[in-house]
């Protein structure tokens, strides 16, 4: 009797291989699962914000996020583009990436996901080539500038031949420690920290204005000009306790007198269809640090998953 049924649950446990095998060959993804849940139209490119990375040293900014939505069909590029520039030269470096991306899959347009400053490049490449995009999906997106760029050029005038040394040391910095990356894309931090200021993302906003909600803390238009726009944001600093970004967001939370993620204010995050704003600080959109969030909301892959999902369902 214990034979037979070693033999059964040896013979299930083949038959399941199998199906999953047969479901998704590129997935470990079992035969009773949606293997292809997250398998859209489109690829899913990433694109990373001011100061970020596609991959340093092992550690993945969009943390933990590309593999789950890969073991379920999708095709997930994670864009590498300048540390520090502005939209506009991040944007033509994307497009570059969007044309490899396309030849390689073979696909007409790409879906785009960016990530605080990656939202005004994404949004960019949408108002310079909207024949490679089918949607924009803004991530605690910087489409309202930040006011702590604001300070910072006051504070450190780039003009200033003290505040032009400080830039160029940062520069250099950045590119040092950048390389070990393997990302050689040329930075410059006094035209990302300009154009990270609410005066800039005014004009840069008037110039691309797709998505843009017409009031403060509205909604912006969901689909224009053949794109689809979405977008969602946290909405305070502090997590969890036991993440040490959250000790510095929760520093400049306090310049803020609204609801903001430590970064940058929730209303100005919004952009075209938004999808909610969580109780989670500007790194946590992006499963950073380590995948540390609040204990009672919901798991910040699984917004990824569901934009995915949604896309899907809309053909794209």
């Amino acid at each position: 009797m214990k034979r037979i049924s070693m033999l059964f649950i040896s013979t299930v446990v083949k038959i399941s291989f199998i199906f999953m095998m047969a479901s998704n060959a590129n997935a470990l993804c079992w035969w009773w699962q949606d293997c292809d849940a997250y398998e859209t139209k489109y690829p899913i490119v990433l694109v990373h914000g001011a100061g970020g990375f596609d991959s340093m040293l092992g550690l993945d900014y969009f943390y933990k996020i590309v593999d789950p939505l890969e073991d379920r069909g999708a095709t997930v590029v994670v864009a590498s583009v300048s540390t520090l520039n502005t939209p506009e030269a991040r944007g033509e470096q994307l497009i570059l990436q969007i044309e490899d991306a396309l030849a390689i899959t073979g696909a007409d347009k790409v879906n785009l996901m960016g990530h605080s400053q990656g939202s005004q490049t994404i949004r960019y490449v949408a108002g310079v080539r909207p024949d490679l995009v089918a949607s924009v999906t803004s991530i605690s997106g910087s489409n309202g500038g930040l006011e702590m760029a604001d300070t910072l050029l006051k504070t450190l005038d780039p003009d200033t031949p003290a505040g032009s040394t400080a830039f160029q040391l940062m520069d250099a910095l950045i590119g040092v420690l950048y390389s070990l990356g393997g990302s050689n894309d040329p930075n410059d931090a006094a035209a990302a920290f300009s154009s990270l200021t609410t005066a800039y993302a005014a004009e840069f906003n008037a110039q691309f204005p797709d998505g843009v909600p017409t009031t403060y803390c509205g909604a912006g238009d969901s689909y224009v000009n053949g794109i689809h726009y979405f977008s969602w944001q946290g909405n305070r600093a502090q997590t969890n306790i036991f993440d040490p970004i959250d000790f510095v967001l929760g520093i400049s939370e306090k310049t803020f007198d609204e609801a903001n993620d430590g970064a940058l204010t929730t209303c100005s995050a919004k952009l075209g269809r938004n999808l909610g704003s969580y109780r989670m600080n500007h790194m946590d959109t992006i499963n950073m640090l380590f995948g540390f969030h609040h204990l009672w909301e919901v798991d910040p892959v699984t917004l990824y998953k569901n934009q995915a999902k949604r896309l899907k369902s809309m053909g794209l």
